[in-house]
């Protein structure tokens, strides 16, 4: 296939999520296994964040889940930062430690979901920590631990227990 022919193919794609029939949508999610590019991750945060079709969402999840490509780490995390996809934070963040993707580099980010956010995104955040506790370099581990016990005092009721486990977690290994 030409050059010009995989541009149009992907344009298509692209086209496709754009569509406001949920069908045409998933067919292209699934061409983007195959013809995707990891711009098009982006695309994918903006049809989370704008749809209100749950077959659609656990497809787009699922999807991104099964991403390898460990250049798509920095496009998580710049979405997890960024306020535009606040309300799928948690969703960003449970797809974090589904994925195959090494995250270990970003570990201080989600010590500070873990500290900052709402139960349900501080969990999500805790379980990518406990996954990645292994791969983490030992000062990084005595830095985090740091933080999590500088932050207990302000911390919301209902995720100091976690902040508590993730000190412990991370002395262990």
């Amino acid at each position: 296939m030409t050059d010009k022919a995989k541009k149009a193919l992907h344009d298509k794609l692209v086209l496709g999520l754009q569509s406001s029939d949920v069908k045409t949508v998933t067919e292209s999610i699934n061409q983007l296994r195959e013809e995707g590019q990891l711009d098009d991750i982006v695309i994918l945060f903006d049809l989370l964040v704008k749809s209100n079709d749950d077959s659609l969402k656990d497809t787009i999840l699922k999807f991104l889940s099964d991403i390898k490509d460990k250049n798509a780490d920095s496009i998580f995390i710049d979405a997890i930062l960024d306020e535009k996809y606040k309300s799928i934070r948690k969703d960003l963040t449970s797809t974090c430690w589904q994925s195959s993707i090494d995250f270990t580099n970003h570990i201080s980010i989600f010590t500070d979901l873990l500290i900052e956010s709402d139960f349900e995104t501080a969990f999500e955040a805790f379980t990518v920590i406990e996954n990645f506790t292994s791969k983490i370099e030992k000062n990084k581990k005595i830095e985090e631990q740091d933080k999590l016990k500088d932050a207990i005092p302000n911390a919301a009721e209902e995720v100091k227990g976690m902040i508590h486990e993730c000190i412990h977690i991370l002395d262990q290994v």
